[in-house]
């Protein structure tokens, strides 16, 4: 490679701050080189968050192509025009599938062309699932590259194809426990004398709601000091909050919704609880961990998530007296917070070094020149 700055479309969903696939972006961002890398960002939809004016703040731009399903004129003609109008040497695609019609356009003009594997399977539901197999071929050769957060996500997706593995990353300076942060979001979300169990991520079926209630409505039952906190936003949302209000909880189980302040949020934690049905990598579980947080999660995620060595992993086919024994248990244990997030600060999911672990692999797959 030459000295140029290397220009960069990197493809999100949405930028919501909640969202585990924009945090990967997001981390990545931070910490390249932009005077090597110039990364601009594409969405699916526009939704309110500060990642989009510290983007702009940075020199980089922004673009909403609207949903596809709903808009798909619009969304085609947007999508043909960001890849016209702009010389990119790599697209980085993290939506899969909807991005089709922009995966289209910059096959006829982007050299490099990455697709990347968040997730082990394509649907929140079967149906999503089985759709969405039938149409990825269509993608796959629109590719040039893959890349995956986890082996096992890669696999799922790529099969036998060459991949490679990209870490998650956090930011482990701003997951440190501290003890007066902890008082102060304690006291600010009335929890003082009581243990908290939190469950990160997106109110939608993979996700296991239904399934993280009933373990709770049991855990609730034998301990009064507990409450509860789903923090996240989806499609299950108002479904959750109606089962929460039939079980009469309301007053120990709380929906926080998307957040801005979830770093400060793990500090009031004491457990990370998460049953779900599919996870590629988990980066909360990872997040949480760096918080000093045990964790009790399910068997279907990567055995590379426990770091620290306080994850507890559950089949789900485990009875929900085993899950909520183990969530109590996760309580009693007397975990070194800071010795945690050492552990953290020292593996490959830290933030440090990562700007050139992306760097020098955008570099290498541009030198190669492959096009397809």
């Amino acid at each position: 490679m030459d000295d140029r700055q290397i220009k960069v479309l990197m493809m999100v969903p949405n930028l919501r701050v909640s969202s585990g696939v924009t945090n990967f972006v997001m981390n990545y961002y931070r910490n390249v080189d932009h005077k090597k890398v110039k990364i601009d960002i594409v969405t699916l939809s526009y939704v309110e968050s500060p990642y989009i004016d510290e983007v702009k703040a940075n020199g980089s731009e922004v673009f909403f192509l609207g949903p596809l399903l709903e808009h798909p004129i619009k969304h085609i003609k947007l999508a043909k025009k960001v890849i016209k109008e702009h010389d990119y040497d790599i697209i980085h695609d993290n939506i899969i599938l909807k991005s089709l019609p922009i995966m289209k356009y910059a096959k006829k003009k982007v050299p490099v062309r990455i697709l990347h594997s968040h997730a082990i399977n394509l649907g929140e539901t079967g149906i999503k699932e089985k759709i969405n197999r039938l149409l990825l071929p269509l993608l796959l050769k629109k590719a040039t590259h893959f890349t995956a957060c986890s082996s096992v996500a890669g696999k799922a997706m790529f099969g036998d194809k060459e991949f490679t593995v990209i870490p998650n990353i956090i930011d482990t300076d701003v997951l440190k426990f501290d003890s007066v942060k902890r008082d102060e979001i304690r006291a600010k979300e009335n929890v003082k004398g009581k243990y908290v169990v939190g469950t990160v991520g997106r109110v939608a079926e993979a996700k296991n709601p239904v399934f993280a209630l009933n373990v709770m409505e049991e855990v609730l039952k034998r301990r009064s000091d507990i409450e509860y906190w789903w923090i996240g936003s989806g499609p299950l949302e108002g479904q959750l909050k109606n089962s929460i209000e039939e079980k009469g909880l309301s007053d120990r189980v709380r929906m926080l919704g998307s957040r801005d302040d979830l770093n400060y949020l793990y500090q009031g934690m004491d457990t990370f609880f998460l049953p779900s049905k599919g996870e590629g990598f988990g980066l909360a579980c990872i997040e949480a961990e760096a918080s000093g947080l045990p964790c009790v999660v399910s068997s279907n995620f990567p055995s590379e998530v426990n770091i620290t060595g306080d994850v507890t992993f559950l089949p789900l086919e485990d009875s929900i007296d085993s899950w909520a024994s183990a969530i109590i248990d996760a309580i009693g244990r007397n975990t070194d917070r800071e010795g945690a997030n050492r552990i953290l600060r020292d593996s490959s999911y830290s933030k440090a070094g990562s700007g050139n672990m992306l760097t020098d692999y955008y570099e290498k797959v541009l030198s190669r020149g492959e096009k397809k």
